[in-house]
């Protein structure tokens, strides 16, 4: 897998994931963030995309745990949300690339295509 959405809304993870995969990408997708470290064990991804605020989980925490471990610091990640303060919020967080909702396919790909090299 090359690439995990993490959001607790499905009908966003599974667009995400549709328009990646006609792009040509590997992606999975993960509803539950609770989940997504027993993933990320298995699976490797190179770039998650994650929402910044989930029902019982927040997107600076995923960032948080993946970037302070010495296994998982290298993935990339990139933050997504409509809250009009997201993006200084997921910048402090450390993540690496940030996404305003509601997004253009355009911006999602390329997006995608700079983390990924």
């Amino acid at each position: 897998m090359e690439i995990l959405v993490v959001d607790d809304n499905k009908d966003i993870c599974q667009l995400i994931e549709n328009i990646l995969l006609s792009e040509g990408y590997d992606v999975e997708s993960c509803f539950n963030p609770l989940q997504f470290s027993s993933i990320i064990k298995d699976h490797k991804p190179k770039l998650i995309i994650t929402d910044l605020l989930m029902s019982g989980y927040d997107g600076r925490t995923l960032t948080k745990e993946i970037k302070g471990n010495a296994e998982t610091e290298s993935i990339k990640i990139m933050m997504m949300s409509a809250h009009p303060d997201a993006k200084k919020l997921s910048e402090k967080a450390g993540v690496d690339d940030f996404l305003t909702k509601p997004f253009e396919i355009d911006d999602l790909v390329s997006k995608v295509e700079f983390l990924l090299k």
